[in-house]
């Protein structure tokens, strides 16, 4: 669980603000390029992999409820970059909700009460 949070809780920081504008380039760019689209889906999927693996390895070990670790995992990237898709802008939207929301549907997906994440599992 302690994995799952940090990862959280970096993904989700400012350190990682160019990070995601560099992700969310490569995406939008990936599409007129054939060798970057092979590039950004090897990464995709070896995040996709890692996360899947963590989540499974929570599962095993009581931490994590879902039967569907592929599936939670999904969410938990499309949450991901749901906020990454605002890296790109000049004056940044910024709610309370945003500010919890990887680790609030990573505790749905994963059956866990509210703030477990957050407060570092």
């Amino acid at each position: 669980m302690r994995r799952l949070s940090r990862l959280l809780r970096r993904l989700g920081g400012e350190d990682f603000v160019d990070l995601g504008r560099l992700w969310l380039n490569a995406r939008h760019l990936s599409r007129y390029r054939p060798n970057l689209l092979r590039v950004v889906a090897e990464q995709e999927a070896i995040m996709r992999d890692a996360l899947t693996a963590v989540i499974e390895d929570g599962v095993r070990a009581g931490d994590f409820t879902t039967d569907d670790a592929l599936g939670a995992c999904a969410v938990i990237l499309v949450a991901i970059d749901g906020l990454g898709s605002y890296a790109n802008d000049d004056t940044r939207f910024t709610h309370p909700a945003l500010d919890t929301l990887l680790f609030t549907t990573a505790e749905r997906e994963l059956g866990l009460e509210p703030g477990r994440l957050r407060d570092g599992g």
